[in-house]
């Protein structure tokens, strides 16, 4: 909701400062809010560390034990805080849970991709930081002098532990916040006010016996209920990782270019819960985000192009080179052989190995003579060593069509994974571990 389509009183004196922040935080565009106290989040830490140990963070070394514990401890950070405020920011899915994706046209035979919900329009981090400073702005007048510190999913807070504390919704069996208003389609922000508020109270709320979320994971990471292999997360590895993609998992990726929302479009409660979704709209990304990009555009981007296009977007977070990547492997996985050309011309003049490999794989999963000659042209003038194994694993393969690719792993028991439990950290992104996402 844009601000000010919730009119504020003209009359504020005697509203009390709740009041007040539940009034304002409602014209900024926040669903809901809620109040939680400075105590240290040790449960919450303690599954942080867990997943460390268990290697279910691995490839973010940034997130550290010592990240963990100061982001479990924001009252000895923050001595003046007097109360921590939970705010939920809904956003609209790419497409409805629990229904089929719409087939959008594609453009000249050109497949097209996937980009979750989260990231379409302007960053994020930007829209809810504007919110964030005019909620303080408001509460400043009321209260001259006041203090605060913000979190929109970075520094280091756990966001959805917060969340949870404060009565916003619970976690469910997808490791995301489930909130009555938006369902986990909502991005989280706290606030460490020097305000005195009365706490509210968590959730009782649970996921119940439905455990639809669990196999709807293409490959595998959810491990058990709340427990999350982010290695093997698609948005953990169309985002965050920067090699190339383990070969194992590029077949599982279908055409996932940015993030991933299957585990949140197979829930049921979402079904219920989540905003209306953005209209399929056009497959050019030349304004900035759509659902389902033009994928031989996106891997056609130069970096001027890149920037232009996405500068001001969560996009950005991936840098050209690993969208680029992404848009190879989701055209080696759409299977339509009217890529080959762009593949074949990406592979011999773009001047990152890793895009090169990337569309390497590609071909040699599309197969036919035209990957093969493109293959085997590669082949010749190659310089770099790990790009030319993929081409000569993809010559081997380029024969024959591709088959059809597994569905998905098959998902460990919850008695093998040690110490199970819903995690700790931020909300529903994907974008594992950013502002304090553990598990």
């Amino acid at each position: 909701m844009p601000p000010d389509a919730v009119p504020f009183p003209a009359e504020t004196t005697s509203l009390s400062s709740r009041q007040l922040l539940e009034i304002e935080a409602r014209r900024q565009g926040f669903a809901e809010v809620g109040v939680t106290d400075l105590a240290p989040f040790d449960e919450a830490a303690e599954r942080a560390r867990r997943a460390l140990a268990e290697g279910r963070l691995d490839g973010m070394p940034w997130y550290t034990e010592e990240r963990v514990s100061q982001s479990a401890n924001l009252g000895r950070r923050f001595p003046w805080g007097r109360s921590l405020v939970a705010l939920s920011f809904p956003y609209q899915p790419a497409t409805a849970p629990l229904g089929d994706p719409p087939d959008p046209p594609s453009t000249s035979a050109r497949p097209r991709g996937r980009i979750a919900g989260y990231a379409l329009g302007e960053d994020y981090h930007l829209r809810m930081d504007r919110a964030l400073r005019a909620l303080v702005d408001r509460l400043t007048e009321r209260s001259p002098g006041l203090r605060w510190h913000r979190f929109v999913d970075h520094g280091r807070a756990l966001d959805r532990a917060i969340a949870e504390r404060a009565g916003l919704g619970f976690c469910g069996k997808h490791t995301q916040l489930i909130t009555g208003r938006g369902g986990s389609y909502v991005l989280l922000a706290s606030l460490v006010l020097s305000l005195e508020l009365a706490p509210d109270r968590p959730s009782k709320r649970n996921c119940g016996k439905c455990r639809a979320c669990l196999p709807s994971c293409p490959t595998g990471a959810l491990l058990a209920p709340g427990v999350i292999d982010a290695p093997r997360c698609i948005s953990y590895l169309t985002i965050e990782h920067e090699g190339p993609i383990p070969k194992g998992l590029r077949p599982l990726m279908g055409t996932w270019v940015f993030g991933c929302d299957r585990c949140q479009e197979a829930c049921p409660i979402n079904a219920r819960l989540s905003p209306a979704p953005v209209a399929a709209g056009p497959a050019s990304t030349s304004h900035g985000p759509v659902p389902f990009p033009d994928l031989v555009e996106l891997l056609s981007l130069s970096e001027a192009s890149f920037q232009a296009r996405f500068h001001s977007t969560t996009i950005r977070r991936s840098g050209r080179e690993r969208l680029a990547r992404n848009a190879a492997m989701a055209l080696g996985n759409a299977g339509q052989r009217s890529a080959v050309p762009a593949l074949a011309r990406v592979l011999r003049g773009d001047p990152s190995a890793l895009v090169r490999g990337a569309c390497a794989w590609a071909l040699g999963e599309l197969g036919g003579e035209g990957a093969a000659a493109a293959l085997a042209s590669a082949l010749a003038w190659e310089p770099d060593r790990e790009v030319a194994g993929e081409i000569g694993d993809a010559v081997s393969r380029s024969a024959e069509p591709r088959g059809s690719a597994p569905q998905g792993l098959q998902i460990r028991p919850q008695s093998a994974v040690a110490g199970h439990g819903h995690p700790p950290g931020r909300g529903p992104r994907s974008e594992l571990a950013s502002g304090g996402q553990a598990d």
